[in-house]
């Protein structure tokens, strides 16, 4: 019997090397990992109002055939979005499974805010930034006018966010790979995960760089088009139900590739400093302790933590 809906889910952390490895699962024969990888199906505010075409264009972003053991998708915002869990556990396979990729919640938060200021988005400095959303839990309706989500310090309490799964499920349903671990040693953290899922090992993956922080030349721009195809501008937003559905996907997705791929450059954001690293473990420290008792992991490739 062929599956339906997924069961196989990787939940966050955001921006932590989640897009890479959802492409490299899906170069496994018996894994469809969905065609978009942050569809956010199981956490939209009208989840269930979902018509039967809600659900039809869900089910085709996975491939079918006999020799699909696995239907996977990447949505970070299942880690930490309310109602998740609840619904997959009522509505999709009976044996899921979850693969975590952590990274240092330091780093992956410095990455997080520079993802966003690189695309124009942020005019907080870092502290301000962290401290603006600081208590606030996200939800599906608090993204940005472009459709992201900051909430930089929410996105890294793992043990927090985690403690939800562990309790929900089995632990030989969730597995946790390091980032740090996953970009010194690619194949063999993909091979472990394979393994997780009882499948076989692959000898050889292409070297990819999905969702890379980058910087733009004109941030401005982008920003600017974002609204302007999304229809957030007031001047022109009463002709935006005018526009056909292929060209508003063509001006959304393709245009605004071509404007980063051409106008993004080869500068580095700038290294944290020591004593803004110091600040952030600071806060970070006692969800770090409850994540280390929640895995009975170490974590010592966060040379911050220990």
């Amino acid at each position: 019997m062929s599956l339906k809906y997924p069961n196989l889910f990787i939940p966050g952390a955001a921006k932590s090397g989640t897009s890479t490895l959802h492409e490299l699962l899906n170069l496994h024969p018996h894994i469809s990992m969905s065609s978009d990888k942050e569809p956010f199906y199981w956490v939209k505010e009208d989840f269930d109002n979902y018509s039967e075409s809600d659900k039809d264009n869900y089910l085709s972003l996975f491939e079918s055939g006999p020799e699909i053991q696995y239907k996977g998708e990447s949505s970070t915002s299942y880690m930490l979005f309310p109602h998740f869990i609840e619904r997959i556990k009522h509505d999709s396979a009976t044996d899921l499974k979850f693969i975590f990729i952590l990274r240092n919640p330091i780093d992956r938060l410095y990455s997080h805010y520079w993802y966003i200021k690189g695309l124009g988005d942020e005019s907080l400095n870092l502290k301000e930034a962290i401290l603006h959303d600081k208590h606030e839990e996200p939800i599906i309706a608090s993204h940005h006018k472009n459709g992201r989500y900051k909430h930089y310090f929410q996105y890294g309490l793992y043990g927090k966010w985690l403690t939800q799964f562990y309790e929900a499920f089995d632990r030989n349903q969730i597995k946790i790979i390091i980032f740090e671990d996953f970009k010194e040693n690619p194949l063999q953290i993909l091979n472990s995960c394979f393994d997780f899922l009882g499948l076989e090992a692959v000898e050889t993956i292409p070297e990819l760089h999905s969702n890379e922080t980058v910087l733009l030349k004109y941030p401005k721009l982008y920003s600017g088009f974002q609204n302007l195809t999304k229809g957030r501008i007031k001047l022109v937003k009463p002709l935006n139900k005018f526009v056909p559905k292929p060209i508003k996907t063509f001006l959304k997705k393709d245009v605004s590739n071509m404007i980063v791929e051409t106008t993004k450059t080869s500068k580095k954001y700038p290294e944290l400093t020591r004593n803004e690293r110091d600040w952030i473990k600071r806060i970070y420290l006692d969800d770090f302790k409850q994540l280390k008792t929640l895995t009975q992991l170490n974590f010592t490739q966060w040379k911050d933590f220990n």
